[in-house]
């Protein structure tokens, strides 16, 4: 699995965002002279002090630090991007704030007050992902704007993105999830292809994408569905003899391919990223009949991008985040293996 960018726009805390700019300045391999160099260059004002104690708080920066840091690290094409997380989080916390208090960064915290996650700063998403199975229940999903940014826009072929995703006519049925374990996932409407590896067909992106292909040559990577805790979804684990396990991660905005699925390394999958969390809801009593399979993050639905046209049956279409709907690019067939 390759490396991947930060994605600012995931993080829910000043923690998380800052960590995000850590990890930045990692892939950089850039020193705090070199950095306060490169400002300096793009005329804007950097001291090296400066960066170094960013990095070691965990709380929020000052929105021109932020620009100065990005555009110093050669991210300057992504800097509106960095922006508009921190500037989410700082209107999330000024809203939660009581009235005179110090706006801290956090979003607000759960009722037992703790927080989850890679070293101790993720935020823990109990309370949201049980709220997001209730509203699957009885078949609607709010999705809540955050902190009035933009909402997730899904890649070619993935339709229009609302804020309330509205789901099939037809409700999902009584029947069972899939069982755990290795399995083999396929597009109803081309049950011959699978859902594996692959890359985005115009050539955007480098890294691997889910996609449909013929399911001879469709292993590996091996799939297999991890329960996530007990919140009913799932991940969509593959495991590559070159790229180790990963699990598969619904790219937002920003992102150079956003709403396509792209497998990240298992260390980087946490119960508390709800991006890589999928609901599998059966479309009729034993889910003979198939699959929706739903985001938990944005409640939007997988599909295969532009199934309606000539080319959506063909290998190599991509699996993308799509307004729900009664297509048959959005139901899939869920077989145990072995």
């Amino acid at each position: 699995m390759e490396t991947h960018d930060p994605l600012p726009q995931e993080a829910y805390t000043a923690a998380e965002f800052v960590d995000c700019l850590r990890r930045l300045k990692e892939q950089t391999g850039l020193t705090y002279r070199q950095l306060e160099f490169n400002a300096e260059q793009s005329g804007d004002v950097l001291a090296r002090s400066t960066a170094a104690d960013m990095l070691r708080r965990d709380s929020l920066p000052r929105p021109e630090v932020v620009l100065a840091f990005v555009r110093a690290c050669g991210r300057g094409e992504s800097a509106a991007v960095w922006l508009g997380a921190r500037n989410r989080l700082a209107t999330a916390a000024a809203a939660s704030a009581p009235l005179g208090a110090e706006p801290s960064g956090r979003l607000p915290l759960p009722p037992d007050g703790r927080r989850g996650g890679r070293g101790g700063g993720r935020r823990t998403l109990a309370v949201a992902v049980g709220a997001v199975l209730m509203l699957a229940a009885v078949g609607a999903w709010a999705l809540l704007p955050e902190g009035g940014s933009e909402p997730d826009s899904p890649a070619r072929g993935a339709g229009p993105t609302a804020s309330l995703a509205v789901p099939a006519t037809a409700s999902p049925g009584t029947g069972p999830a899939p069982a755990a374990g290795l399995s083999r996932i396929r597009p109803a409407s081309a049950p011959q292809l699978c859902v594996t590896d692959g890359h985005d067909r115009l050539g955007r992106y480098r890294s691997e994408v889910a996609v449909q292909r013929e399911c001879a040559g469709a292993t590996p990577p091996e799939t297999s569905l991890v329960p996530v805790g007990r919140t009913g979804s799932f991940y969509i684990q593959w495991r590559h003899p070159v790229h180790g396990d990963g699990c598969l991660t619904a790219l937002g905005s920003g992102h150079v391919v956003e709403g396509l699925l792209e497998p990240w390394p298992w260390e980087s999958c946490s119960a508390d990223r709800t991006s890589q969390h999928f609901l599998f809801e059966p479309l009729g009593r034993s889910g003979a009949e198939g699959y929706r399979i739903r985001v938990v993050h944005n409640g939007l639905c997988l599909g295969v991008a532009d199934v309606d046209a000539e080319a959506g049956a063909e290998a190599g279409a991509e699996i993308a985040q799509q307004r729900c709907t009664e297509a048959a690019g959005q139901r899939f067939l869920v077989d145990a293996v072995g």
